[in-house]
């Protein structure tokens, strides 16, 4: 789906005004995507709007990672030079529709020597959407305890192929291999060109990726980078660059556990419903950054998935979790409703015999 982006110039004629949509230079590098991904425009004091919306192929609003983004962007707008983030704890309330501004409201809770909170509210139409609150802290002083988890030994990033490449190539050799309607949705999604580069590590059969059907694993790893060399010191813009990337395909572990990903027939919905992260080091987005994701627990239509993000160094520079919907879609529910019928009938007729 097309990015939906704003004037960055407001003119209020009246109440009803809600900001006029322009399509996307198709010319601008991914870089500059990439900043105007997360950018927003102060409209008034603590008050933030975006600038622009993007709308992923088979999503019910704009996706979750540019609101996070944005809103740590406002709240970051209203704390000192000296302070940096470290944590950020957000829900998701209702889905964000693309084609009008988000407007992020921000509050100054705290401004102490060692740490700055706020808290965002995101609305639409005097609705909110989305609540965050971010802590920010002074670098420490002295010295203090340090240690971490080890970094996974992975394929490395320049070995792999990235998501679009596997996708294009997977269309290119299964002409006819399955039903038009997989290959139509799979070339829907490459029409998606995200400014970030992702490169997962369990690397999925042509017939995996086409129908959504997998082998189980609670464990999803994938290299991320932005497309293009931001040529920017500025580590408040990577490390919103991160916040931004860290909610793609993070639940979707908590489907794969299941044995499928979220183009799966079977899955009926999958939408985040909160996204906290933790950073622990400043690091580069549009340098290799290792994702390594585990989802310990599915129930009840929602799962929950827990992730850390590496650098090439195999520094620990973030720690993420969310809580998400999957659900199975109507059809799928009764085919595992057949199948445990009929299961447990195999036990009862086997429970019979052994009476005789």
């Amino acid at each position: 789906m097309p990015v939906v982006t704003y004037p960055n110039k407001i003119t209020f004629k009246n109440n009803k005004d809600e900001g006029v949509k322009e399509k996307a230079d198709e010319n601008v590098d991914f870089a500059m995507k990439m900043r105007d991904a997360i950018d927003v425009q102060l409209i008034d004091t603590n008050l933030y709007m975006s600038k622009e919306l993007w709308l992923p192929f088979g999503s019910r609003g704009a996706f979750g990672g540019q609101i996070v983004a944005q809103a740590l962007k406002s709240a970051w707008e209203t704390v000192q030079e000296d302070f940096f983030v470290h944590s950020l704890h957000s829900y998701f309330i209702l889905a964000c529709n693309v084609d009008i501004p988000v407007i992020y409201n921000v509050q100054r809770i705290r401004d102490g020597r060692s740490f700055a909170t706020r808290i965002v509210a995101a609305t639409q139409k005097g609705r909110a959407i989305f609540v965050c609150s971010c802590s920010f802290a002074k670098p420490e002083e002295g010295i203090s305890l340090n240690h971490q988890t080890d970094m996974p030994d992975v394929i490395d990033a320049d070995s792999l192929p990235s998501d679009i490449e596997l996708l294009q190539r997977t269309l290119d050799n299964t002409e006819n291999s399955f039903p038009e309607k997989f290959r139509q949705r799979a070339q829907r999604r490459l029409e998606d060109d995200q400014p970030i580069d992702y490169r997962a590590v369990i690397q999925y059969s042509p017939e995996e990726i086409i129908t959504g059907n997998v082998k189980p694993t609670p464990y999803g790893q994938r290299w991320f980078k932005t497309r293009g060399a931001l040529n920017d010191d500025d580590m408040k813009l990577h490390a919103c660059i991160i916040a931004y990337a860290s909610d793609s395909g993070f639940i979707n572990t908590a489907a794969t556990a299941n044995g499928f990903t979220f183009n799966s027939e079977s899955i009926g919905m999958m939408t985040s419903l909160d996204h906290s992260v933790w950073f622990h080091a400043q690091a580069r987005a549009d340098e290799w950054l290792l994702y390594d994701i585990h989802s310990p627990r599915t129930n009840n239509g929602r799962g929950v998935a827990f992730g850390r993000i590496y650098n090439r160094d195999g520094v620990l520079v973030a720690t993420t979790a969310q809580e998400g919907i999957v659900r199975l879609s109507e059809l799928e529910q009764k085919r595992q409703k057949k199948q445990a019928e009929a299961q447990q009938h195999l036990v009862s007729d086997g429970s019979n015999s052994s009476r005789l």
